[in-house]
């Protein structure tokens, strides 16, 4: 694979092992791919801010697709951010309060909302999301949104049928995706991972044929969708496994990491 020009991988349950830590040759791997010419970028539901302490000195070596892809950060600047209409908004957080089972998280470009807080959620906001702001009501959130979050806790937004209750309602309007566990995320109609992919292509003057993913997880499948050479980790459901060209060794066992090492800087 000596024509690959941009590496794409997903973090939680991809390059993050359970526990949430990065491979330990993780930097030795960042370096050389630096050196070889080749971009490196992770793709994720987390918002930027969640996830910049995990790369304190890396930052100016990598590029980040936040947010589904709703948000795209070249290095530590801002190169992409794609808001849901205000109105939209409004009519997404009375469903949720009618629908009445299902929590919810907004994310905007001042921080993060929300209503109500478990101790599930707590742990998600304080892992995965900064700032976090407490608010009586929803739609009085003065700030440009650009996605918003949905925990079931149900048995899931899939097995319990949340997730299909907000593509009925809000399908043609929001991109809609399952994001793991109990959640779900919301963007506007034309944002997922793919979308994100394909910007950060289009950025850097890369192909499909020059681009390599990695992924393992329903929301990751739209970016599966814009690369030629897909990997896709032990553990994933199988679905999600039928768009890989090749299946590589889980999160646990530094999958990522050792597929770069071994298809890429040899």
């Amino acid at each position: 694979m000596n024509n690959i020009k941009l590496i794409v991988t997903d973090l939680d349950g991809t390059l993050f092992t359970t526990d949430k830590r990065l491979p330990p040759d993780f930097d030795e791997v960042l370096a050389q791919l630096k050196a070889k010419g080749i971009a490196f970028a992770v793709a994720t539901g987390r918002n930027f801010k969640g996830i910049d302490h995990y790369f304190p000195d890396k930052i100016d070596d990598m590029y980040f697709i936040c947010d589904n892809g709703a948000f795209i950060m070249e290095h530590d600047k801002l190169s992409r951010c794609v808001t849901i209409d205000r109105e939209l908004c409004h009519r997404v957080f009375e469903t949720v309060k009618e629908y009445g089972e299902i929590d919810v998280l907004a994310c905007g470009l001042k921080g993060t909302y929300y209503t109500h807080c478990c101790e599930a959620m707590q742990y998600t906001m304080d892992n995965y999301y900064a700032p976090v702001t407490f608010v009586e009501d929803m739609c009085a959130i003065n700030d440009e949104l650009f996605k918003i979050s949905y925990s079931d806790f149900n048995g899931g937004p899939i097995a319990s049928g949340s997730y299909d209750y907000m593509q009925q309602q809000f399908g043609n309007e929001l991109s809609i995706h399952p994001s793991g566990g109990i959640w779900m995320d919301s963007m506007h109609k034309t944002v997922h991972k793919g979308e994100g992919v394909k910007a950060l292509q289009q950025l850097l003057g890369v192909t499909e044929e020059e681009t390599l993913v990695f992924g393992d997880y329903y929301n990751d499948i739209p970016m599966l969708e814009n690369a030629k050479n897909v990997f896709v980790v032990e553990g994933a459901p199988d679905d999600v496994k039928s768009y890989a060209t090749r299946i590589v060794k889980s999160n646990d066992e530094y999958g990522v990491t050792q597929a770069i090492k071994e298809f890429v800087l040899k």
